[in-house]
C-alpha cells in the first residue's frame, strides 16, 4: 500500500500494516470525523480518524518504534464511534473515554482479531500505557497529541508546511519520551497550540455542534430511533441517513440546525448552554544543559499559556445562540 500523508509525505507499508488498514473496522473510521460533528457546519472540517491512526503509525515508525507499539498506535482508535467524543456528552463521560472502555470488545468482535492473531508479534493491547510513543500522561507529548495537532492546524490553514517539518526536524526520543532541541521551537508548539485551542478545539461552532449533536442523540435513544450499539459500530454519513430518513418534526427541526450558517458566540452573561469538557493542555520537553524539563519551568510565557488554557476549560463554554 502506497500513500501521501499531508504531515509525513509519501509512505509504503505492507504485511500485517497493510492488512490491518484493509479491514472493515479499520476502514469505517473513514467514516468517523475527527472533531465530531463539527464537519457539518465548518466547510473542510474533513480530518478522519483513519488519517490520524495513520499518521500516529507513521509517526511512531519515524522516530524508531517496535512493530508493535507501530500496530498499537494504528489501532487505538478503532473503537472510536460514531461522532467521535460527541458520545462521551451523551453518556456524561467527563475524561471523554468511553471509546477505551469498548476498546479491547471492539478488536475482540472485529476482522482485525484474526489479523493479530495471526502475526507473529508480541502485541499487547490491553495496556495502551506501556508504548511510551503512543502514549504519555498529560501534559506530555506523544504521538497521538502531536499528530492530531498538527494535522489539524495544517488541514484547517493554520500552519504552514515549514512550520510541520522544523517540528519534526527539531523532535528526538530521550528515554523513550518525545524532547525537543530547542527552546525556541518548544515555545512555538505552545503558541501555535494556543492558537489550536482557540480555532478548533473550543472554537464556538465547534462546541454547538457537540452540544447539538448530543441533544439529537439523545432524544432518538429515547425514542427508541437508534440503539447505543448502532452509534458504536455506525460511520457518521450512516447515522446521519438513518436519522435524515425518520419521519418526525421535531427531530427534523433538530437535524436543521446544523448547517454552515449557524451564528453564535461566547456570552458568560446571556447564554442558551453551557459546556465543559476535558482539559487538553501540553507542556513540551526540552533539552538544556542542564537535563530535559518542561519548557514551563524555564519559560514564562509558556506557563502563563498553560495556566490561561487551563482556566479556559475549567471555565467552560458559555454560548449564545444568535441565528440558527
Amino acid at each position: 500500500m502506497i500513500g501521501n500523508d499531508i504531515l509525513y509525505g509519501a509512505y509504503e507499508v505492507n504485511n500485517v500494516m497493510q492488512d490491518l488498514i484493509a479491514t472493515k473496522a479499520m476502514q469505517r473510521l473513514q467514516g468517523v470525523h475527527q472533531a465530531g460533528a463539527a464537519y457539518l457546519i465548518h466547510d473542510g472540517w474533513t480530518v478522519t480518524r483513519l488519517e490520524h491512526s495513520i499518521g500516529v503509525m507513521l509517526l511512531i515508525q519515524r522516530f524508531g518504534g517496535s512493530i508493535e507499539e507501530q500496530v498499537a498506535g494504528l489501532l487505538h482508535d478503532i473503537s472510536h464511534t460514531s461522532f467521535s467524543h460527541v458520545i462521551d456528552y451523551l453518556v456524561g463521560d467527563n475524561t471523554e473515554s468511553y471509546h477505551d472502555h469498548i476498546f479491547l470488545d471492539t478488536i475482540r468482535n472485529s476482522d482485525v482479531a484474526p489479523i493479530l492473531k495471526e502475526a507473529t508479534t508480541d502485541l499487547a493491547l490491553d495496556n495502551l500505557a506501556q508504548y511510551q510513543l503512543l502514549e504519555q500522561p498529560s501534559p506530555h507529548l506523544c504521538a497521538d497529541r502531536i499528530d492530531y495537532f498538527l494535522r489539524d492546524m495544517r488541514t484547517y490553514g493554520y500552519m504552514r508546511e515549514e512550520e510541520v517539518a522544523l517540528f519534526l526536524n527539531d523532535l528526538s526520543v530521550v528515554d523513550g519520551r518525545f524532547v525537543l532541541q530547542s527552546e525556541d521551537v518548544a515555545l512555538w508548539y505552545i503558541q501555535k497550540y494556543q492558537e489550536y485551542v482557540d480555532a478548533v478545539l473550543l472554537n464556538q461552532k465547534n462546541i454547538y455542534s457537540a452540544w447539538k449533536m448530543t441533544a439529537i442523540l439523545r432524544y432518538t435513544l429515547d425514542s427508541d430511533y437508534v440503539t447505543m450499539k448502532f452509534l458504536e459500530i455506525g460511520t457518521d454519513a450512516e447515522v446521519m441517513e438513518k436519522l435524515s430518513g425518520i419521519s418526525d418534526a421535531k427531530l427534523q427541526k433538530e437535524l436543521a440546525a446544523l448547517h454552515t450558517k449557524v451564528e453564535v458566540e461566547l456570552n458568560e452573561q446571556n447564554y442558551d448552554f453551557h459546556m465543559r469538557g476535558k482539559t487538553r493542555v501540553v507542556d513540551p520537553l526540552v533539552q538544556t544543559i542542564n537535563g530535559v524539563v518542561p519548557i514551563s519551568t524555564i519559560n514564562e510565557e509558556a506557563k502563563s499559556s498553560i495556566k490561561n488554557l487551563q482556566k479556559k476549560y475549567e471555565n467552560g463554554s458559555f454560548i449564545r445562540v444568535i441565528h440558527v
